[in-house]
């Protein structure tokens, strides 16, 4: 079989580490079917494959715009693919041929997200719009849909009125990129110097909530010494977030270290007292997991996903309210019995999932379109 995977996010955050993974182990198990992979510019030139089994195609063509709908459908439709994956559902409506899809989840119903925040509001409507007709069209079209847990794929059914028999859940990984822990010593210096603290890694979008964080930051510092490091970067969110930390006059004891690489994120996690999030939705929620994974316990918000993916290796709090955030915290961070459970109990809930066993059941899922 010649399969096609969109690979034009590979350098995104959550859509990226999914691409990158179902492409290093699709590799290492499928030594049958051939694969074409459409990278952008940089990973074009940049990026090995893995045999001659497998070949890059050059497509320059960014995700959401006009340029997708209507150019890039001959470039994957000269390729004579038998099956392409869309690992993201922005796709070009026009392409013909077979197709899965990997919706992650329905934020973008919710929430703002990303430039589209940035855009004038009749733009955005326009935009919306878009975003809608092409997402009905690929729930329709789709041969498969691939989705990362059943609240997604609930939704997905609910808001699109989807076959339910043509969602697949495939539950990511929190297996970090690098194992190493390890700092240089500028870093290692500062992170001595925020300890101790509690840790949040992702971007700024609305729906992950930080801004509560921020806020109950100042009641969580009457009980206890604590700072809250902000790890993550984006062109629009963190730098309304520093604004906010400044108004709020939590400078102080809220730190944005931005982006931190691969080879240092699992010390950040190991020297945390806790990873926090107080994301209002989510698709999967990959940080915990790469949290547990490094002795790291985690304290969320009390939303379904996180139930499913979590669940008792976890405590959960009310999102929409600073005062019980804060309590819980404090009350785990005091309780050393039950830190050293939830540490057990997310050593083995990170070893639960696996990004090999995602792409074991991909594959599946490519072969089983061959007979529809």
């Amino acid at each position: 079989m010649r399969i096609g995977i969109d690979c034009r996010l590979w350098n995104e955050t959550g859509v990226g580490r999914y691409i990158r993974s179902l492409f290093y182990y699709l590799a290492e198990h499928d030594k049958k079917n051939e694969y074409v992979c459409f990278f952008g510019k940089k990973e074009f030139k940049t990026l090995d494959l893995p045999s001659k089994k497998w070949k890059k195609v050059e497509t320059n063509i960014h995700w959401h715009t006009i340029a997708e709908q209507i150019l890039l459908p001959w470039v994957f439709y000269r390729q004579n693919l038998e099956l392409l994956h869309f690992p993201y559902f922005s796709f070009p409506i026009l392409y013909p041929r077979k197709f899965v899809v990997t919706i992650h989840d329905l934020i973008f119903d919710h929430y703002k997200t990303g430039k589209a925040s940035t855009l004038p509001r009749w733009f955005y409507i326009i935009k919306k719009i878009g975003y809608h007709m092409v997402l009905w069209a690929c729930v329709k079209r789709a041969t498969k849909i691939l989705t990362l847990s059943n609240d997604a794929k609930n939704e997905i059914v609910d808001h699109y009125h989807a076959n339910a028999d043509k969602i697949t859940v495939t539950y990511e990984s929190g297996k970090l990129e690098d194992l190493r822990i390890e700092f240089n010593s500028k870093e290692f210096d500062q992170m001595k110097k925020l300890q101790p603290y509690i840790l949040y890694v992702g971007n700024a979008h609305p729906h992950k909530n930080v801004e509560m964080l921020i806020a109950m930051m100042q009641k969580l510092r009457k009980k206890r010494n604590l700072s809250l490091v902000l790890v993550g970067s984006d062109q629009y969110f963190y730098p309304k977030l520093m604004k906010f930390i400044k108004q709020k006059k939590a400078d102080g004891y809220v730190s944005l270290i931005g982006s931190v690489p691969n080879e240092n994120i699992a010390g950040w996690y190991h020297f945390a007292q806790a990873l926090v999030t107080a994301s209002k939705m989510e698709g999967f929620g990959i940080p915990p997991l790469e949290a547990m994974s490094v002795g790291c316990p985690i304290i969320v918000s009390d939303i379904p996903v996180f139930h499913e993916v979590y669940g008792d290796a976890a405590v959960f709090f009310n999102h929409n309210n600073a005062t019980d955030i804060a309590q819980v915290i404090d009350k785990t961070l005091s309780n050393k019995v039950l830190i050293k459970d939830m540490v057990e109990k997310g050593y083995k809930k990170a070893n639960s999932y696996s990004w090999e066993k995602m792409a074991k059941e991909t594959l599946k899922i490519y072969e089983s379109c061959i007979s529809l």
